[in-house]
């Protein structure tokens, strides 16, 4: 009995390592699982995988959402503008733990005055002031460790001056 191919599903699985850059374009690798037609006594089974079906693979940028069957095939630069990343532009790694602290922990920002100067209320209840422009910050941890880097409640106050959650120190959001 012939069973309707329409009634599945295509199955993706999208590259999770970096995306490649091809002429401004931020490719992905998709490999799609895409169900077939239930062979005649004519066919021949080429495919791999489970039956009646195949696994093709194509290339999507991720900013345009073109598809092509090869990277090499994206010869025109991509039409849509690259937007900063608040995370990566602002040279923080996800990597890291006071990064990552600061992108998880329930900490609210506060403009404080116009100027570079935020109040901080960190996840303990305690408020902290944070001077963008000096990159300082009153906490214990920006006081008594290495700087390099900033405390978690200066890079949380940064990452949201660049998303726009908070203005920037002139007094305008960025986003």
């Amino acid at each position: 009995m012939a069973t309707d191919h329409s009634d599945r599903e295509r199955q993706q699985a999208v590259s999770t390592a970096d995306p490649c850059i091809e002429n401004d374009h931020e490719l992905l690798r998709v490999r799609e699982q895409v169900p077939g037609r239930e062979p005649t006594d004519y066919d021949i089974e080429l495919t791999e995988g489970p039956p009646y079906s195949y696994t093709t693979t194509y290339w999507r940028c991720r900013r345009c959402g073109q598809e092509r069957n090869h990277r090499e095939e994206f010869r025109e630069p991509c039409p849509v503008e690259r937007r900063p990343h608040p995370v990566t532009d602002g040279g923080y790694s996800i990597d890291e733990p006071r990064t990552r602290r600061a992108l998880s922990e329930a900490i609210e920002v506060r403009f404080g005055e116009q100027g570079p100067r935020y109040l901080v209320e960190s996840a303990t209840g305690n408020t902290y002031e944070v001077d963008l422009a000096a990159e300082q910050c009153s906490c214990p941890d920006a006081r008594h460790r290495d700087p390099e880097g900033g405390c978690k409640h200066l890079r949380r106050v940064d990452i949201e001056v660049r998303t726009g959650t908070v203005p920037a120190p002139d007094g305008r959001f960025l986003r």
